[in-house]
């Protein structure tokens, strides 16, 4: 038995790991867009993009460490499937930060000025979005209340959408510049916002999985 909870708590320090990595991309994330939108594909910005693609990289470690002593060492059977979905779920988050800042790297679109603040407000909520979610996961493995959580996930993803419509608006409305332009900078927009709507699908999850518990 004492073997057992050990390896119990080493999955569960596994899972903390995982889930601070996430948290910890989601503010180096931020501060890379702020880099930009000072000076570009900076070295600075370089370093953050950089620093977001190691906490991915260990966290795919994590994932398959977590994996494996699930099934191989049969831990924790009632819950193992519940974990590794929302697992996979908060990976998808970490995998956007990364793939995002490495297009931004590559396209190095021209933000205009009109943009900049409301694309960092953007930023912030979508990131504090992810930081509800991850406060649920770990509020579900304690086995302590959700609900608050996913109503906060639900709530910011809502504001990200009238957030972005609102700048897509001014992008197609008031902007006179190029269509392919517009165009970029709208996939940008969306890029961000897509986010939020990842944090949302995992916290849908966590809600059914609270409930197929309590039956």
């Amino acid at each position: 038995m004492a073997i057992l909870f050990k390896k119990t708590r080493e999955l569960e320090g596994k899972i903390t790991t995982f889930l601070m990595n996430i948290m910890q991309a989601g503010f180096l994330f931020a501060r890379a867009y702020d880099k930009y939108f000072e000076s570009g594909v900076s070295a600075d910005f370089l370093t953050l993009r950089q620093q977001v693609s190691a906490l991915e990289a260990e966290n795919d470690g994590l994932r398959r460490d977590v994996e494996s002593q699930l099934y191989v060492q049969m831990l924790l059977p009632d819950m193992r499937s519940d974990i590794l979905s929302l697992i996979e779920g908060c990976d998808k988050v970490i995998n956007k930060y990364e793939s995002d800042l490495i297009l931004l790297s590559v396209e190095r679109p021209k933000i205009p000025v009109v943009l900049k603040d409301d694309l960092t407000r953007l930023i912030e909520v979508n990131v504090a979005c992810v930081e509800a979610l991850i406060s649920g996961f770990k509020a579900f493995m304690a086995g302590s209340g959700t609900s608050d959580f996913v109503a906060q996930v639900y709530r910011l993803e809502h504001q990200v959408d009238l957030q972005a419509m609102d700048l897509k608006q001014v992008v197609f409305q008031t902007m006179r510049v190029p269509l392919a332009r517009q165009m970029q900078l709208k996939e940008f927009i969306y890029g961000i916002e897509k986010i939020s709507d990842m944090a949302e699908d995992t916290a849908d999850m966590i809600s059914v999985m609270v409930v197929k518990h309590a039956i």
